[in-house]
């Protein structure tokens, strides 16, 4: 062969390569539908072939003894040691060979005082733990789910969404006892204090005490530094066990921030407004944590965007525009969330956008999101689209049917039971179309290569 083309096959190679890393993007399958059952070791293990077949990137995995327990301020339950979590996710170690963006998952709770050095040592450990588990498992990561479920022994995981303002009639009956931060915090338009409501066992909760913390030793910015820091801690945890873990988070900061829904800037109206700004300290101490290649990234749940713009409106936010000095410049942190200024440079880089798309639509209150009826295959499947178009890497298909006005009983994770034809045929081809492409170029010219020597 005449070595002279060899710089040419080089050119080649580097204009046409076998595939796109940076451009390669990822379905990961969320059960919201069957209940923990399917999506737990023993059912995952027994029947990973069939899931593995599925037409998606990966799975989560819930589990017993971690996924609600890591937060939990019972002592009795989160003692989450790496030798329990093993023994509990240890069948599923090395069965996924094709799909392996795969993740456990851990659920929000109020472990204990943000000032409790013991009560957030031990949450860091059963963090690392999980962390530790999923990289022996050969798992990619954690999927965090940063919405409170306040039931059972987990009645104050409200606590991790909101800080406790004053009430604002309590401030204007006695002003006096209030520092100058809680008075002008007062004075905007947040109503009588803020609309927190929150569900405890399912019952819908008024009292503002029992949906917010806040430790009275402190102020508002004290507290969001301590979250912030309580976070970056376990995300350092966590990459001392598995330097290269992802993390997916499923609200993500922009909940807490207070530019998020302003007029002719709605990018999560789902009637949540300058709160969850503990949402915005946990979010903030991870990216503040991250090392080496360890990855963050914010998948925004919210489920009614259907509209190239839409989905191109949220990225843009939640990407640039929440640390822009626009949306920040004329905020007061001393009530507010905001990044700070020095992770704004840096925000961009760090934090890698993805998005959330479900099976069913939803009604709401502006008309450009109102789809109630949008959820037939061709609905769900430019939504896919849209938001894999988008997204830096990860979007996440949160199957629950029941909430469907279309097909309500699509059971993708039950062996026995067969999906129904066009959702399989629909999703099996969005899957196909973020596989890497096989360059056909490189075979084309190899004959004009070799022919060169003759």
């Amino acid at each position: 062969m005449n070595t002279n083309y060899f710089p040419l096959l080089g050119l080649i190679i580097m204009l046409f390569p076998l595939s796109s890393a940076a451009a390669q993007k990822h379905l990961i399958f969320l059960d919201g539908y069957l209940g923990w059952y399917y999506s737990m070791p023993p059912y995952v293990s027994a029947h990973h072939q069939e899931i593995e077949a599925l037409p998606y990137s990966g799975f989560s995995v819930v589990g017993n003894v971690y996924t609600s327990y890591v937060m939990s301020a019972d002592t009795n339950s989160n003692n989450v040691t790496y030798a329990r979590v093993w023994d509990e996710v240890k069948s599923l170690q090395g069965l996924f060979t094709t799909k392996t963006d795969n993740f456990l998952v851990i659920d929000v709770d109020f472990p204990g005082d943000f000032w409790d050095d013991a009560v957030w040592t031990k949450t860091t450990s059963n963090f690392a733990a999980v962390a530790k588990a999923a990289k022996n498992l050969g798992f990619k990561g954690i999927l965090f789910d940063d919405e409170p479920y306040a039931n059972g022994q987990h009645t104050h995981a409200n606590y991790m969404s909101n800080f406790r303002f004053p009430k604002k009639a309590d401030i204007t009956a006695h002003p006096e006892n209030y520092e100058q931060w809680e008075l002008d915090e007062s004075q905007e338009n947040r109503g009588d204090w803020v609309d927190y409501t929150c569900y405890i066992n399912g019952v819908k909760e008024e009292e503002s005490e029992n949906c917010s913390y806040r430790n009275l030793d402190h102020s508002f910015i004290e507290h969001m530094d301590k979250v912030a820091s309580r976070f970056k801690t376990i995300m350092e945890a966590m990459e001392a066990e598995f330097p290269d873990i992802t993390l997916l988070v499923l609200h993500g900061a922009a909940t807490a921030h207070p530019k998020t829904n302003i007029p002719d800037h709605y990018i999560k109206p789902n009637s949540i407004f300058e709160t969850n700004e503990y949402k915005g300290a946990m979010f903030l101490g991870f990216k503040q944590g991250l090392q080496g290649n360890a990855s963050l990234h914010d998948l925004g749940e919210f489920y009614q965007y259907h509209t190239e713009a839409q989905f191109e409106a949220a990225y843009q936010w939640r990407k640039q525009d929440i640390v822009s000095n626009q949306y920040n410049q004329d905020l007061d942190n001393a009530y507010r969330w905001v990044v700070p200024q020095l992770d704004r440079a840096s925000w961009s880089q760090d934090v890698q956008i993805g998005y959330m798309v479900s099976d069913y639509g939803r009604p709401h209150y502006l008309p450009e999101y109102n789809i109630p009826d949008a959820c037939t295959p061709p609905d769900v499947e430019s939504r896919l689209n849209l938001a894999l178009a988008r997204a830096d890497e990860y979007v996440i298909f949160y199957s629950d049917s029941s909430l469907s006005s279309c097909d309500d009983d699509i059971r993708w994770l039950d062996v026995n039971s067969s999906v129904p034809q066009q959702w399989q045929e629909m999703m099996q081809g969005v899957y196909n179309s973020i596989q890497p492409a096989k360059s056909v170029l490189l075979p084309l010219f190899m004959p004009v290569l070799l022919n060169h020597d003759r």
